[in-house]
């Protein structure tokens, strides 16, 4: 597939929504069968029967999706997936097993495209990069959720945890201050944290903080990205060591 950023776009929309779909349809069996289970006339194989029916039906719509519009490697990626011996106790188990193998399948292929598209984005907008003289960069995905600073692995976030639900938001907002009451609306909970101590969990200390958050307070927050080289003079902002950085990150993975 040549790379056309609008049609590319499009496409992970779909494949989002096919994933989504995949999750439905195992929420709707498994609760079906907590709900229906407690009937005297309850036919458990009827059940499974109808469950298997409506997955091959989404897989058989998903697998036609990415033949009809990738490469065949992300097809054979999707369909020919690792055996494993697992062995469920669950009477819908397996056939939960089987979907849920396809849904994170399905997942690594969103996640091989987005590098695609945000390679071919880089690649794009590097000229324009290059004359605007980006210093410092921060990037954020949503489905590996990495937080990488120039390529560099600052943190990997938690699954709606405070932290990722919070960085999400603010990650999305830059260059404007973000009041406490409106990150917790879009995070959907009080924040148990202090902002201060959620940056720092992120990553983000010493030269870092001062560098992407300029305002932290307990009231409010604003995150600077990305940062280039004029904003840095005029701030008076200090220089982020990569070889030190660097070097805690491969710390930190051998532990």
């Amino acid at each position: 597939m040549q790379f056309d950023e609008e049609k590319l776009n499009e496409a992970l929309l779909t494949l989002n929504n096919y994933l989504f779909e995949g999750v439905q349809i195992k929420q709707a069996f498994l609760k079906k069968h907590d709900i229906d289970g407690q009937k005297e006339a309850f036919d458990v194989d009827s059940l499974k029967k109808e469950y298997e029916d409506a997955i091959n039906a989404w897989y058989r719509i998903v697998a036609q999706y990415i033949f009809d519009n990738f490469e065949k490697y992300l097809y054979f990626h999707f369909t020919q997936l690792k055996t494993d011996a697992m062995s469920i106790g669950h009477p819908l188990g397996n056939l939960t097993h089987a979907l849920d193998k396809h849904l994170f399948a399905l997942e690594e292929v969103i996640i091989r495209l987005e590098e695609r598209r945000n390679l071919a984005i880089r690649q794009e907008i590097a000229e324009k990069e290059h004359q605007t003289d980006v210093l410092y960069k921060i990037t954020y995905n949503e489905h590996t959720r990495e937080v990488k600073l120039n390529n560099i692995i600052l943190t990997k976030t938690d699954f709606n945890s405070e932290n990722d639900n919070c960085f999400n938001y603010i990650y999305a907002n830059p260059y404007r201050p973000i009041g406490i009451e409106e990150l917790e609306t879009a995070s959907g909970d009080k924040l148990k944290k202090r902002l201060a101590h959620i940056v720092r969990d992120l990553g983000f200390v010493n030269e870092l903080k001062n560098v992407f958050f300029p305002v932290v307070t307990k009231d409010k927050i604003m995150f600077i990205n990305p940062i280039i080289k004029q904003y840095a003079h005029e701030k008076d902002l200090p220089a982020i060591n990569f070889k030190k950085l660097g070097d805690k990150v491969r710390q930190s993975k051998e532990k």
